[in-house]
């Protein structure tokens, strides 16, 4: 059966589109510093968690179908509920079933960016209305409406860069990040600098969300011999074949969607949460913050993400050897780059956000205090993608329990006891180490035959020999 690899190209652009993302993230943030008043920066962080929370609705299906697309182009002739029918592996693709998992993943996107779209349009803006009463309508209402549409296209076409994802083309798939990327920080920067403020910086997003998908479809073109394999199928697809395979997938994505709006209510609601305890101007400084702790952590996670496709191939194939090596070597490089990322932070950027907004608090302990956390929450995130690799979500109830005992900690510690933004971290942080910082971990490590201290030695001794040529005899 063929096998998705994953080439020195996917590692590297995984790595161009995360650095690249944060780049321009914090060339971007001293523009917002300079030109956005301390409210609008609030409400500006407002609305990408919001948007944010609107991506949730995609609800599990994007790593869905991107994992039954790995199974069909590895050779899988059926789908199961539990993923690949290894008794149905072959060689070649099965060019229809491909064709019907590729538009079924085409109509539900587009069920869901209307139905998100209505649901943003109705209580979203009344969320908005609420909290920016003492702001500009113009710009508010100007650059919430940008906002929606940019979250529309957005959901729409996430189909394009989860069959690239799919194909095993994570290069393909960050090169596109990278194209929205700079358009954002083109169309932004520029308008900011001209006067339009929060309605300028609305419309960076949207240029990102515009750009990001068109580009994502043209590199799907890329790749000849899967796009002329799937025309090679004069068949047409039925609405009973789309429905067959949507009943499939579903099965794990409503599991998945679950997951993820848990793991939404663990980190990015953290800045609705400042805009109800702390304000809006406080909920700018946080949200700061709390932009670089995630930069960080994304930094760090990218070399274990490039490997995902290849490591649903390595359970197709049931190459138990080659899983314990991506995860190790995975894990290891993980923290080796979470620590690397955190002290740069501390010691060249953080120092020089009080002369992009003169009077701005700089908590280093509140920042190390949110990478601490992050970095934990991260970590086993990781080990659970590996796990759901098998088609398996056995953490669902465990991520729900936690991020509703996190909110009610947060609750807790900033309504009742005034501990502020370090109730906001603490509260979340309490939650997860009390069970899914370390079950997980070691759920996969028994699936794999190991443990975690040894997934770190192996992984240890794997990246000596990478990098002085020692570890291996």
């Amino acid at each position: 059966m063929p096998s998705i690899k994953t080439r020195k190209s996917d590692v590297i652009w995984n790595y161009i589109g995360t650095i690249f993302s944060m780049t321009s993230g914090f060339i971007l943030l001293p523009l917002l510093m300079l030109y956005l008043a301390d409210d609008e920066l609030g409400l500006w962080y407002v609305f990408i968690a919001l948007s944010n929370f609107a991506m949730l609705f995609e609800f599990g299906f994007n790593p869905t179908f991107a994992r039954n697309i790995v199974y069909v182009v590895s050779g899988a002739r059926r789908l199961s509920a539990e993923g690949c029918d290894r008794d149905s592996v072959g060689d070649g693709v099965d060019w229809h079933l491909l064709n019907t998992v590729i538009k079924a993943s085409r109509v539900v996107y587009a069920v869901i960016a209307l139905a998100v779209l209505a649901l943003l349009a109705t209580a979203g803006s009344a969320y908005v209305c609420f909290i920016a009463a003492g702001v500009d309508p113009v710009a508010v209402w100007g650059s919430w409406a940008l906002f929606c549409a940019a979250t529309f296209l957005n959901l729409y076409f996430l189909w394009s860069t989860t069959v690239l994802r799919g194909y095993g083309d994570i290069a393909g798939e960050k090169k596109a990040s990278v194209i929205g990327k700079a358009a954002q920080l083109a169309v932004s920067a520029a308008l900011l600098v001209m006067g339009f403020g929060l309605l300028g910086a609305a419309a960076g997003y949207l240029a990102n969300a515009v750009a990001m998908r068109l580009s994502a479809v043209a590199l799907l073109r890329r790749h000849r011999g899967i796009e002329a394999g799937r025309r090679s199928d004069g068949r047409p697809v039925g609405t009973a074949a789309v429905r067959g395979v949507f009943s499939t997938v579903f099965h794990v994505a409503w599991r998945d969607g679950l997951v993820q709006v848990a793991l939404y209510a663990s980190t990015q609601a953290m800045s609705i949460l400042c805009s109800i305890f702390l304000g809006l101007a406080e909920t700018g400084t946080y949200s700061i913050l709390l932009q670089f702790a995630n930069a960080v952590y994304n930094f760090a996670a990218a070399y274990p993400k490039a490997f995902f496709p290849a490591m649903q191939s390595a359970f197709a194939d049931g190459d138990v050897e080659r899983q314990r090596e991506y995860v190790s070597t995975g894990i290891v490089g993980y923290w080796a780059l979470m620590a690397l990322g955190a002290a740069g932070v501390c010691a060249v950027i953080l120092p020089l956000l009080p002369l992009f907004k003169p009077g701005v608090t700089v908590d280093f302990g509140l920042f190390l205090g949110m990478c601490a956390y992050l970095g934990l929450l991260q970590q086993h995130s990781i080990f659970c993608n590996y796990v759901i690799s098998m088609n398996e979500i056995p953490y669902m109830r465990a991520y729900i329990a936690a991020a509703v005992m996190g909110m009610a900690a947060v609750c807790l510690l900033c309504g009742v006891f005034g501990m502020g933004a370090w109730g906001i971290v603490l509260g979340q942080a309490l939650s997860q180490v009390a069970y899914n910082n370390w079950k997980w971990p070691m759920y996969l490590c028994g699936k794999l035959g190991t443990t975690y201290r040894r997934v770190v030695a192996e992984g240890a001794r794997e990246w000596g020999r990478r990098l002085f040529g020692k570890g291996r005899g």
